[in-house]
Parts: structure tokens; sequence; C-alpha cells
């Protein structure tokens, strides 16, 4: 058969008993894991399907074009569903993870006959529904609706939970998202690829991320495969990774780890800011004891009449995974209906706690206490269920989201330059050790600081310095309103720009039209005898009168050339110091180097030290 021949003429002489038979003898399962982003703790594994190719297949999503072609479509996933569920109980920690397995959803039977078989299939191989998550295509044109919100309903009062697969890749995603309150969400690899250097993706997905963790759903990315890609999925709030970074696809149930150490590994050292959040969060955290999600009415109503001061009940389940909030308010609104209790408290009715749960916001404890007080600002009234590795441990109720909110505001006054409002010296240092360590990108450290400014300030006195200060700031906010761009106040005279993808004679360029503009707009502080002139005279540091030029400014320049990690500062600063001293001994004030590969190898020779992150200050 040529490459072109019409795959179903090809497969035309199957039937569909031949067909389900060379499936159950030919077709297998790889796995590949989805981990903790911030530890690479294993939440679980994906199941994906191989073989396809033996059978004539030219991909995966062919076999069940085939078999719904051919009426076969439902018996082909539970075979499929069956050899995936016995080879994932094969993993030494099989029973604390989650298996994912996608559904067609042309298959979805209006009957119970696929859930029974997955349920049995999972007790035979000791497992429990809430060991499987069923993942939801994009291609919603694939579902009948009916079919499908019954068989969302049923596979979830089974404990069963869903993900919604490839976010953003599909037409009516949100509409999913809406209807079906799945527990994960897995954002499409599209979005993931070089997500540091795209703004518009980050915009995007930190967008998507704190959309769904207002509903109570936990981020996966996919697709991962660098660590530049690990950090930005991290920073703009993912809670779990998928991809070749972590581990390829695997079918030996021998490869499968508890913890990918890797990921963790290449997660920031912790910093002290990120210590004192958790700290915060500890003392401001409740530990609210949750309920499972197959108890009774009753066993909520105990918890509620045993304190009088609660008013939501945090719901789990078999695996401590939050699964909502029980509000007190409206099992009072069922009991004061006629009847209400009797039904409540009636043990022949079936009257678990399912009718109740309502989503609710959840985040990581690893969360900035910013994003935290964005999350629970959409409902204040229940506040935030919090996790760390997926697993409950507690609620941050109004309250405490009150105290972080003012702390977070606090911290954003703290560190923000009082007079230009730029970021400050924590913002900058922090920028400075992150941009280091990425190697997939060129950067760019610029260090800017004026010129005569002493003089000045005793001319024209402090009311007149600042004003120069805030027209500088104002004057980098508009010439670098671009992505990628960091603009920070070190204090006093000194500023810092982080910019990248910039090559260095672009850079040369921009920071030569930035000192003009500069030295241009701020002769307007001076009084007309000083401009007409040219110069100010005042005294110096020992009481002389010295002759001061009008203000401009020396800029220094440092290229980081992709493919170029640092490690240590102290090489940094040292040739950052030495840039800056050729800034003001040239006469266009712009001084530009590239931070080389064999000085940065050098380090621990020249320094006599190890290679370590040092403190920003120590660069400026």
């Amino acid at each position: 058969m040529s490459d072109d021949a019409p795959m179903h003429d090809w497969h035309a002489h199957r039937t569909p008993e031949l067909f389900l038979a060379q499936v159950e003898a030919t077709l297998e399962h790889a796995f590949q894991p989805i981990v903790d982003i911030q530890s690479g703790a294993v939440y679980g594994f994906e199941a994906l399907l191989r073989g396809s190719e033996s059978l004539g297949f030219h991909t995966p999503c062919a076999v069940f074009d085939f078999a719904a072609e051919n009426g076969c479509l439902g018996p082909t996933e539970a075979v499929l569903q069956r050899k995936a569920i016995a080879r994932f109980a094969k993993f030494a920690d099989a029973r604390k993870a989650k298996l994912f397995l996608n559904v067609d959803g042309r298959g979805l039977a209006p009957d119970a006959a696929p859930l029974a078989a997955m349920v049995e299939a999972m007790a035979r191989n000791g497992l429990t529904p809430s060991n499987l998550c069923l993942e939801i295509p994009e291609i919603a044109s694939r579902f009948d609706e009916g079919d499908l919100h019954r068989f969302v309903q049923a596979a979830r009062e089974e404990g069963f939970s869903f993900a919604i697969d490839d976010f953003g890749q599909g037409h009516s995603q949100l509409r999913l998202l809406y209807q079906y309150e799945p527990g994960i969400l897995k954002i499409d690899r599209f979005f993931i690829t070089a997500l540091q250097n795209d703004a518009r993706k980050r915009l995007f997905v930190s967008s998507v991320v704190d959309l769904a963790h207002v509903l109570g759903i936990r981020v996966v990315a996919e697709g991962v495969e660098t660590p530049s890609e690990l950090r930005a999925c991290r920073d703009v709030g993912c809670d779990l990774v998928q991809g070749f970074l972590v581990a390829r696809p695997f079918a030996d149930p021998s490869e499968a780890k508890s913890v990918y150490t890797e990921i963790g590994e290449l997660n920031e050292r912790k910093s002290a800011r990120k210590s004192a959040d958790l700290d915060v969060l500890d003392r401001e955290m409740e530990r609210l004891a949750p309920v499972c999600r197959t108890a009774s009415v009753a066993e909520a109503l105990e918890i509620f009449r045993a304190n009088p001061t609660q008013t939501i009940l945090p719901v789990v389940d078999e695996r401590d995974e939050p699964k909502g909030i029980i509000r007190e308010s409206d099992l009072k609104s069922f009991l004061y209906m006629s009847f209400g209790r009797d039904l409540l408290l009636n043990p022949t009715i079936d009257n678990h706690l399912g009718q109740f749960i309502r989503p609710c916001a959840i985040a990581d404890v690893h969360a900035p206490l910013d994003r935290l007080v964005d999350v629970g600002g959409s409902e204040p009234s229940d506040g935030i269920v919090m996790t760390r590795a997926g697993r409950y441990v507690g609620c941050l109720l109004p309250n405490a989201l009150l105290k972080l909110s003012n702390e977070a505001r606090l911290r954003i006054a703290q560190e923000q330059n009082p007079l230009t409002k730029l970021p400050g010296n924590s913002a900058i240092s922090d920028h400075v050790v992150r941009t280091c360590a990425n190697a997939d990108i060129d950067r760019a450290f610029i260090y800017i600081d004026f010129d005569n400014f002493k003089p000045f300030n005793d001319t024209y006195g402090f009311r007149i310095g600042d004003r120069a200060l805030i027209l500088f700031s104002d004057l980098l906010k508009r010439q670098l309103d671009t992505p990628g761009a960091f603009v920070g106040h070190i204090g006093g005279d000194d500023y810092f720009v982080g910019l990248d993808e910039w090559p260095p004679e672009r850079l040369a360029g921009l920071m030569r039209e930035l000192r003009t503009d500069f030295a241009h707009q701020v002769e307007s502080l001076y009084n007309a005898e000083h401009r007409g002139q040219g110069y100010i005279v005042a005294n110096d540091r020992r009481g002389r009168a010295q002759t001061y030029p009008l203000l401009t400014c020396s800029i220094a320049v440092l290229h980081i050339p992709k493919g170029l990690s640092i490690e240590n500062l102290d090489l940094l600063s040292n040739h950052i110091a030495r840039l800056k001293l050729q800034a003001k001994s040239e006469a266009g004030g712009v001084a530009v180097s590239s931070f080389g590969e064999a000085e940065a190898l050098d380090a621990p020779e020249r320094t006599g030290e190890s290679a370590s992150v040092r403190p920003y200050l120590s660069i400026v």
C-alpha cells in the first residue's frame, strides 16, 4: 500500500470481531508521569496508546476513527481501558497515584456499562475510582452532550475525576469548563512552548491559571521540554507538569518513580522571602478538619454543630484531594424546609454530600501572596482551600485573606522605590538571579547612573533633584515599554534595566538614544543662565568651586549570550564594576560588553570560591 492509499480501503476487509481481537493482542500503552511542579512528586501517569502502526494505522486517533465507523468504538475503548488499568496496577506506587485515561466520547453509552466495566477493572487490580482521572479531549463535536452530561455525573458519583485535555486547542472549552467542573485542566503544548519568551502566551496562560484556581481546578502544563519553560510555567502558577523534561513515556512499570527529583532541583533555591511567605500562611491558615465526599449529611451536620463558628466544611476524596466545600448555610436552608431534617437524616434515602458540594477557590501553599489575594477575591465569603502537592492542608478564611491582602500591599510598597514607584533592590535581585540561570535566551543587564548629580542637587535643591529622577524614570518607562523588559530603581540616581532577546548592537543604539533624550529633556530643569552657558559652578566634596556640565548619564550594558548560565554572581559583579568605570570614561557615555563563556567557566578558580548565588547588593 502506498502512503497515499485511503486508510479505510486498506482496512475494509477487517470485521469488528477481527479488529477487536487484533486490538487485544497488539496494542499496549506507554506511560508518562505528571508531577508536582514544585517538588517533582508524582501525581499521576497518562496512558498513551502504542502499537497502532503495527495494525496499519498512522496514528492512535486513526484506530478510534476506524472503530467508530465500524460500530465497535465502545468495546475497543473497554479493551484498551482494561489493559491500561492492569498495566498501571503493576507500578510500585499505583495506589498513591492517578491513572489518566483519554475518553474518546463517541463511544459513550447512555447506560452505565462503560463505567461499571472501569469500576470492576479497578477493583480487580486493587485500585479505587479515586485512582482514575478521565480526560475529555478538546474536540467537543465528538460528543453527544446529553450522553456526556449523564456520563460525567455518574462517573463523579462513582469517585472518578475529570480533566480537560489540550485546553486552548478546541473551540468550546470554556463551556466544558463551566458545565462539567473538571478537577484538572491540561494546557495545550502550543501555549507552553517557549512560554518564557512570549509575553502574549504568558498573559494567556496566567489568566487561564487564575480562572482555574478560582474554580478549584489544578493546572497541568503539557509538553514541557526545557528548564526555562518549567520556570515560566511555575511563575505563572501552574500546579503540575508533564513532558520530556520530566520523563519520556515508558512501558516498563519498573521505570516509574515516586519522585522526579530533577524537577525539584531545577526550581530556584528557596529565598528568604518565600520562607517568609510560608511562615505567614502557616500562621494564618485554619486547619479545618475535612470530610470525605462519601460521608453522610448527618456527619456534616454534626461537625457544624460541634463547631458553631465554622461556616464551611472542606470536602476531600479518598486521596485527600479537595473536591469542594459544604456551606453551613446550604444545609440550614434545607433543614428549614418542611420535612427537610427528616429527609437529610433518613438512613434509607441516598443522603450523601454530593448534592451540597460546591466548587471553591484552590491554591498551593507555594503560591505567592499576591496571587492568593487575587484568587480569593472572587469568593470572599468562602476563602481558599489550600493544598500541598495536591493534598488538602487547610483553609484561608476571609479574615486571613484580608490580612494577606494588607501584607501584599505593604510588601509592594516596601519593594518599590517611594519616589519613582519602580521595583527596588529586592525585585531587581530576584530578576538578576532568575535571569542568570536562564540559558535559553540572550539577556542583558544595564546599569545607569547620572553624571554630576550631587552638584546639580546642591545647586537646585532636593525638590528639583527629585524631579530629575522622576523625569528619567518616566523616560525609561516610555522607551522600554516592550515585552521582556524589566526596569528598576536601585536607589538615588542609579537605575537597572533587564532586557531579553536584544542583540548587543541594538542595545548600544537604544541606550545612546536614551542618553541623548535625557540630556535634552533635563535641560528644562535648569535656569536660563545655566542652559545658555552649558554648565554650573558648584562646590566639590572638599568645598572647592568647580565647573560641572549639565546632567547626563553613564550606561554600562552587559550582554549575556544564549547558552550561558551564571551562578557565580561575584564574578558578574566584578565584570559590571569594570564596565561601569569604562562607561564613565567613554566619550559617548555608553560601554557595551558580552560576558564570555570562558570567563564564567573559570569563575571558581579565579575567585577561590565555589560557584554560588550571592546577594544582589554585592553587584551594585
